[in-house]
């Protein structure tokens, strides 16, 4: 069931269950301040992107729901992501806010980058961090990536980190 594992999560393919998780952490004001995703409107609609999610279909990686290994609870999503656009794959994370500020998201993100670079054969993963969210340039920083460039994607500007496989 777990497809990764961290010192303090396991990871796993979303499932249905997971549906209030993911209402209740697209709820959070500050999430949305950083992100282009729009928030689920119910628990129903969590449930049908749960089950449409296709992210694991292609290129052998997906976000990943994250769980505490001492208490089985689902605390937040990481995972790659390939991007169409740029033809580049993209470490990406994000939990409920009671749970920032414990080094959850750059223990898991390491995690799956060093998955990226050892089963997927990834010579690099990048990051796209809002300008504005320091909190998050911070997690990219702990995971080793650094400032590459700055892009403009869907009208907004973004800090772009890069992690290469030889710095692993």
């Amino acid at each position: 069931m777990y497809v990764l594992e961290s010192e303090r999560c396991f990871l796993r393919k979303f499932i249905v269950d997971d549906a209030p998780m993911f209402y209740k952490l697209n709820l959070h004001p500050d999430i949305f301040r950083f992100t282009t995703d729009p928030p689920f409107i119910d628990v129903a609609k969590a449930g049908e992107f749960i089950r449409s999610y296709k992210g694991y279909d292609r290129e052998g990686n997906g976000r990943l729901t994250v769980v505490l290994k001492n208490t089985l609870e689902p605390i937040g999503w990481c995972g790659l992501k390939f991007l169409d656009d740029e033809g580049e794959v993209d470490v990406g994370y994000r939990f409920l806010p009671e749970y920032w500020g414990n080094g959850y998201a750059a223990e898991t993100g390491l995690t799956c980058c060093k998955y990226g670079f050892t089963a997927l054969k990834l010579e690099r993963i990048v990051a796209r961090v809002h300008k504005e969210n320091t909190r998050s340039i911070k997690v990219v920083e702990k995971i080793g990536m650094s400032y590459e460039k700055d892009i403009l994607y869907n009208d907004i500007w973004w800090k772009s980190f890069v992690l290469l496989r030889s710095q692993i």
